[in-house]
């Protein structure tokens, strides 16, 4: 049991950034890792399913995880990167993507500070911050409205860039329009339209800062009826122009 959840690696950096940063992969993380917030806030797209942290709350980013992120500081930027894996690659892993809000933050200072220093003293921190998150954390269950409406939730990821109905989606579930609205905002937290919304904007996020193709051409290889229409769609998600997260991305 006690070589189950024996770390064996760990490592902490105190990121730094201005005003905007975009971070995230489309790439499955092979170890779970965590974000510290100490100044600014982001917005983290996962599942078709937008989440807020700010300054004290940790985000865990679970081994498997996809997601991106949109950071604003005004002007600081500031974030503890944690990465870390277990011996045993599957401990915790019903531990899926979510926020804490309010984390305390003594023993991640204290790891941040002794780390590289005093490395007895820092996985002593990172211990008790870990034995505190696990307890703190909820495990990801599969809910009864999830399954019901997972056949549109699977079309929808699997078909982003075409068009999509409502009539469409009703058929994969063989249900009416306002019981597939009703499940489906109950297993995701949005409307079927928001939640295609989310998964576009992580693929444009994706292309923004991983091509250089023009933003029409993102536009266009969405499915977007204008490069406008892309334009309003990504400001409302993630408070930024597409123009401004090319600007600023590392």
């Amino acid at each position: 049991m006690v070589s189950g959840i024996l770390v064996k690696s760990c490592s902490v950096e105190l990121l730094s950034f201005k005003n905007i940063h975009s971070a995230g992969t489309f790439l499955s993380y092979d170890h779970p890792c965590i974000g510290y917030i100490k100044k600014g806030a982001g917005k983290f797209l996962y599942k078709g399913t937008s989440y807020f942290a700010e300054a004290g709350d940790l985000i865990y980013i679970a081994k498997g995880t996809k997601y991106y992120s949109v950071w604003t500081g005004f002007p600081d930027i500031e974030f503890y990167s944690i990465n870390y894996d277990f011996y045993s690659p599957y401990t915790f892993y019903n531990f899926r993507f979510q926020i804490i809000k309010d984390f305390p933050a003594e023993d991640l200072d204290r790891f941040y500070q002794y780390f590289g220093d005093n490395n007895l003293l820092a996985i002593s921190s990172f211990y008790k911050m870990l034995a505190v998150l696990y307890s703190d954390m909820q495990e990801e269950k599969v809910s009864d409205s999830r399954r019901a409406v997972e056949p549109t939730i699977a079309y929808i990821e699997n078909h982003f860039s075409e068009p999509v109905s409502i009539t469409q989606l009703c058929r994969l579930c063989h249900c009416s329009e306002s019981w597939l609205f009703k499940t489906f905002r109950a297993a995701t937290g949005v409307s079927p339209i928001a939640y295609k919304h989310n998964i576009l904007i992580q693929h444009a996020l994706d292309m923004l800062t991983n091509t250089t193709l023009p933003i029409e051409e993102i536009s266009s290889r969405l499915g977007f009826t204008s490069a406008n229409y892309f334009r309003r769609v990504f400001f409302k998600i993630t408070g930024k122009t597409p123009r401004e997260i090319r600007k600023n991305m590392v």
